[in-house]
């Protein structure tokens, strides 16, 4: 009877262990997988938060290049006989357009045995993005300036890409009086006189140029970056135009 009741005791003790076990596994188990999901949503704001600053890091990088090189290109601008300084309205593109075309010593010589450094012709033109919608390209020309040519070629010829990613870019024009304007063009009737050929034929004194990149379209945010240019010789030409009209 007393061996019955003990053996009895120690099954019971046995289904309640067993019990007990599979109960702190299954709590385990939730606790398990509560950690992993907080573990998992924090990895996923990490790895957002480090994409972000990536895509950001790269839009700065493209900034920093495109307006090292307008700025270049704008600071050695200068007028030769035969050939403007021609800049449309900015605007947001949807088909190729010719922003900005001027002559400027700072000519890219790609192929050191083939080209030579000197004077160039630039161009500017904003392009849709073929492989992204929404998006714009910005490419520069670059055509040798050969001291023989009679007339350089202004017509814009197929540029090097400059940046991509962008939703616009506008460039804006300053007179020596500091007076701004959307568009700058050197060309004169030929049957002007002296006077008014003077005061038409010169570079603007500095160009502010504006870039606006998309971060995410989807989200419609975008990072802008602009940077101001002095030409220098086109400073020089209005002190002597001011100095010929005092």
């Amino acid at each position: 009877m007393i061996r019955e009741l003990l053996e009895g005791h120690r099954s019971l003790a046995r289904t309640s262990l067993q019990g007990f076990t599979l109960m702190e596994i299954m709590l385990a188990t939730i606790i398990l997988g509560m950690v992993v999901s907080m573990v998992t949503m924090s990895l996923s704001g990490s790895l957002r938060v480090v994409e972000a600053t990536r895509d950001q890091g790269e839009l700065y990088y493209r900034a920093q290049i495109a307006l090292q090189r307008i700025s270049e290109d704008l600071e050695s601008a200068l007028l030769i006989d035969g050939v403007d300084f021609i800049a449309d309205a900015s605007a947001e593109a949807d088909k190729k357009q010719v922003l900005v075309r001027f002559t400027s010593m700072a000519h890219v010589a790609f192929d050191p045995e083939g080209d030579q450094d000197g004077m160039g012709n630039i161009g500017y033109a904003l392009i849709p993005d073929p492989e992204n919608e929404g998006q714009l390209v910005l490419l520069r020309s670059d055509q040798l300036v050969l001291p023989q040519q009679k007339k350089p070629d202004e017509k814009f010829r197929d540029g090097f890409l400059l940046c991509d990613r962008l939703r616009s870019i506008t460039f804006t024009y300053f007179d020596s009086e500091g007076e701004a304007f959307d568009s700058w063009d050197t060309r004169v009737d030929p049957q002007a006189d002296a006077e008014e050929k003077l005061l038409k034929r010169r570079l603007p004194a500095a160009v502010s140029c504006r870039l606006e990149f998309w971060l995410d379209q989807n989200e419609e945010t975008t990072l802008i970056f602009q940077t101001s240019v002095k030409i220098p010789t086109g400073m020089i030409i209005a002190k002597k135009v001011q100095g010929n009209a005092a």
